[in-house]
């Protein structure tokens, strides 16, 4: 059903990552990342399948520097386990419509990643306000096992999205000046 929507190829997204330094691009089975729990008002962490975004000369070891130990990253969220939750308040009609704009890319804090078996067997959705970071010692754990990573043309719908919801115009206009 999402796939007839897509607006991109999801046969040009991803690549090996194999002979790639650690950054942006790179996808992992599961790292160990912060995340909000409403009911305790509490982080908590918890290792989950991830995408890089900071650029790899920020997290390069052989760069020692200052602020270049921490690692934007985005968590993923399987498909399967976000649709269950989404249908507990919403009906199929919602459902189709809302991964029709999902799609055509019209979901500005939501970017649907095409599958990528097995860590991501119906694909994975990034949540764009749920950006994070992460120690870059968390990307070396026993688990967080780099599956991926995605191409140019894969890096280049990515990143669109990402300006488009972080740098889109304000919805209102701002006062020039303070007075």
């Amino acid at each position: 059903m999402l796939a007839e929507h897509l607006d991109y190829d999801p046969g040009k997204f991803y690549s090996g990552a194999e002979d790639l330094p650690v950054g942006a691009g790179s996808i992992y089975s599961a790292v160990r990342m912060p995340f909000f729990d409403k009911e305790t008002a509490l982080y908590y962490t918890s290792a989950e399948a991830g995408y890089v975004l900071s650029h790899e000369c920020d997290v390069d070891p052989a760069n020692d520097r200052p602020f270049s130990d921490l690692v934007l990253i985005c968590p993923i969220i399987p498909l399967e386990e976000w649709l269950p939750a989404y249908l507990e308040d919403h009906t199929e009609a919602d459902l189709k419509s809302f991964l029709a704009h999902l799609g055509k890319r019209n979901v500005s804090r939501v970017f649907y990643l095409p599958p990528l078996p097995p860590t991501l067997q119906y694909g994975g959705l990034m949540y764009l306000n749920q950006i994070t970071h992460t120690h870059i010692s968390a990307l070396s754990f026993e688990n967080a096992e780099r599956i991926a990573s995605v191409t140019e043309y894969g890096l280049q719908k990515l990143d669109h999205m990402i300006e488009n919801h972080l740098l889109r115009p304000k919805a209102v206009r701002l006062k020039l000046v303070r007075w």
